[in-house]
């Protein structure tokens, strides 16, 4: 069975806005992760957090662009739905005192301890601090302290 990664919002949003802080290294990582035949991964409430903050941020054409990416790539990128359970789980995490921790990112730890995953193509450091390793494109890091 292929490894399998989940991608998170921040992830998406580097790779399709060239404006972007992490948009080299968001680009390097789709390159890594197509060529080595990852499982992807990610959830209904990812898809609709970066729609939304595609959109504001850099436009509806944007959002169109991410659109077709992500249906040239319906074969490779498993959207999972989120479970009244998992929505349940993610205040485990939503009480820590982690500055801008979002509800989202909460849900999304649930699911991915749910599914088993414990890696992750993001740029939000809550992940690390949540114990999963985060994807680079030479290694996965995780802060275990």
């Amino acid at each position: 069975m292929a490894e399998e990664i989940f991608l998170d919002s921040s992830f998406f949003k580097g790779l399709i806005d060239q404006d972007d802080d992490f948009h080299n290294r968001a680009e390097s990582i789709w390159k890594n992760l197509k060529i080595n035949s990852f499982r992807l991964v990610t959830t209904n409430y990812i898809l609709d957090e970066t729609f939304t903050l595609v959109r504001v941020k850099c436009g509806l054409e944007k959002v169109k662009k991410l659109r077709n990416v992500l249906s040239e790539h319906a074969d490779k990128i498993l959207v999972t739905r989120v479970t009244e359970n998992d929505d349940a789980r993610a205040w485990d995490w939503f009480f820590n005192d982690w500055s801008k921790l979002s509800f989202t990112d909460c849900v999304s730890f649930a699911v991915m301890k749910r599914l088993g995953l414990t890696r992750v193509a993001t740029f939000d450091d809550h992940f690390k601090k949540a114990g999963f390793y985060i994807f680079s494109t030479t290694m996965f890091v995780r802060n275990d302290t």
